[in-house]
């Protein structure tokens, strides 16, 4: 196949979990996610709301050296995509698959994920310094990403069954929201960095279940202030919470930062199951309150984390 034929696999060949990456999806074969493929290539910021699409050859995070990034990356027929959005669409995954980046970049998309009963994996390649960003050179006082949106949006809503998805190796910075994660989907997060995000770092709610492992969430709600461009309005965090689980979630916490919160590091508002949430060996640092109702523990998360008896989605 001619797109297997440009792959650096020489490049790749010493990274075993990450056997064939390009551009944004990975075909790894001990991975249970890696049911369709798809690669997710860097990009080229420029000032202006135009974005180069056609560029030289292997330059500006043209990973396959055809000369197209962005949006005329999307369209050319193959499985390398230059953004996020039709990479986890129909022409890409189809919200079913795996996404690596293969190229550094700043990408200014969210990752969104609202369909049921599917397996996604979206992670960025060893070495490759992956960002969704809400802030764009051009726009950086941006009130939709920046006042109301989440980097990371995952809400399949409710069903029968679950999905299950995983974030991995990604820096998320400047949204309202760094991750918010609800309905039925079990969800882990690895090796990621939350950064300077205005609400919330992680939000979890309605029935979701979610391991975080190896993160650091910082600064959260202290992007600020953050003056609206269309309203003149001053946004405020709400409540600036590093990491959150609301009532009728649970997950666990292990081997993470959290730092210099607005108002709670880590907090778990299942009233009265603090067995819900387990936060292992955990580092947290100058957040207005550390811990509520959490009881962190040196000792490993396992099956002693307790699934509230109540469900509410909100």
């Amino acid at each position: 196949m001619q797109l297997l034929q440009s792959f650096r696999l020489s490049s790749l060949s010493a990274v075993a979990p990450f056997a064939l990456c390009v551009a944004v999806i990975c075909l790894n074969a001990t991975s249970v996610f890696a049911n369709h493929l798809v690669l997710l290539e860097g990009n080229c910021p420029t000032a202006g709301d135009v974005r180069p699409t056609n560029v030289t050859p292997n330059t500006c995070g043209d990973y396959d050296g055809d000369g197209r990034i962005g949006t005329a990356e999307d369209t050319d027929g193959d499985q390398v995509f230059g953004t996020l959005t039709a990479a986890l669409g129909s022409d890409g995954i189809n919200q079913n698959g795996n996404v690596t980046f293969v190229t550094s970049g700043v990408f200014n998309q969210s990752i969104s994920i609202s369909s049921l009963n599917v397996n996604v994996t979206v992670q960025a390649a060893p070495g490759v310094e992956a960002v969704i960003d809400a802030v764009r050179r051009d726009n950086r006082r941006n009130a939709d990403r920046q006042g109301s949106g989440s980097g990371i949006n995952i809400a399949p809503g409710l069903g029968d069954s679950f999905s299950n998805v995983v974030i991995r190796n990604l820096t998320v910075r400047n949204w309202a929201n760094g991750a918010s994660i609800s309905g039925n989907v079990r969800v882990t997060i690895e090796n990621c960095r939350f950064e300077n995000n205005l609400n919330y770092g992680i939000n979890v709610r309605g029935r979701a279940q979610v391991m975080i492992a190896k993160t650091e969430v910082h600064s959260t709600g202290y992007r600020q202030p953050l003056v609206r461009t269309d309203t003149g309005e001053t946004l405020v965090p709400s409540p600036g919470t590093g990491i959150s689980f609301e009532r009728g979630t649970s997950g666990s916490v292990f081997l993470t930062t959290v730092s210099n919160s607005f108002a709670v590091g880590i907090e778990n508002n299942n009233i009265g199951s603090p067995g819900a949430v387990c936060a292992s060996l955990v580092n947290v640092f100058n957040n207005n309150t550390n811990f509520e109702n959490v009881r962190p523990t040196s000792e490993p998360c396992g099956g002693g984390i307790k699934r509230p008896r109540d469900f509410f989605d909100r």
